[in-house]
């Protein structure tokens, strides 16, 4: 029972996160279409692509478990989250798309692709520090059993 939980748990915060990142690219403008004044207007296609969100959040939950890496896309995620909190919040936020004369800019494709790197290094990140943590551990077992004789 509370490893279902903790599954859904864990699927629960990867929606999250997705809808977090989801909301600062231009899903939106793809999903529902952009306003005449440049907003989105949230329609039953925002609901039927949250409830697809969902299932397939939940599936690649119970599918990290069972391959044994909900770890590391936790804490690649996490890291993710964090570090689009502060670049999202900077100063120079969104510099990479193109600015109108009154200050106002759309997302493009580049806020797509800059959300996809951000995700992809910090997933990468994760398995490697975990990996070599996990190759430490190894090889300090092998020099401490091998330095244990046997009478």
């Amino acid at each position: 029972m509370n490893k279902v939980a903790l599954r859904c748990l864990f699927g629960l915060s990867i929606l999250f996160a997705a809808i977090y990142l989801l909301i600062h690219s231009n899903f939106l403008d793809y999903l529902e279409g952009t306003n005449l004044d440049g907003s989105n207007s949230i329609t039953w296609r925002s609901g039927i692509a949250l409830l697809l969100i969902t299932a397939l959040t939940q599936w690649f939950s119970f599918w990290a478990f069972r391959r044994h890496i909900a770890l590391r896309v936790f804490l690649g995620l996490s890291l993710s989250i964090a570090v689009a909190i502060v670049l999202f919040g900077a100063s120079f936020a969104f510099c990479w798309e193109p600015h109108n004369p009154d200050g106002t800019f759309r997302l493009t494709w580049r806020s797509d692709l800059i959300i996809l790197a951000l995700i992809s290094i910090a997933q990468g990140i994760s398995f490697l520090i975990l990996r070599l943590i996990n190759l430490g551990r190894r090889n300090h077992q092998d020099t401490t059993t091998a330095a244990q004789h046997n009478i």
